[in-house]
C-alpha cells in the first residue's frame, strides 16, 4: 500500500463527517433529555417545594452520566 493511499484513507468524507455531527447532536439531546427527566422526577418526589431546581438537575446529570458511562 503506498504512503499516499495510507494517509487518504484516514480521512473522512463530508458525507460521513456531518452524519457523525448528526449522531453526536443526537446523543446530545437525548442525553439532556434524559436529564431533564429525571430532574423532574427528582422535583416532583420533593413535591416541588423549595427552590431546588438547580440542585435537581444537578443530581439528575451526575446519575445519568454515570448510567451512561456504564453502559459503554
Amino acid at each position: 500500500m503506498s504512503k499516499r493511499h495510507k494517509k487518504d484513507s484516514g480521512k473522512q468524507t463530508a458525507s460521513q463527517h456531518f452524519n457523525h455531527e448528526e449522531n453526536q447532536r443526537m446523543r446530545d439531546e437525548e442525553r439532556h433529555a434524559m436529564i431533564a427527566e429525571a430532574a423532574y422526577l427528582f422535583a416532583e418526589q420533593r413535591g416541588f417545594q423549595g427552590d431546588a431546581a438547580l440542585d435537581d438537575w444537578l443530581r439528575a446529570e451526575a446519575e445519568v452520566n454515570a448510567h451512561l458511562s456504564a453502559s459503554e
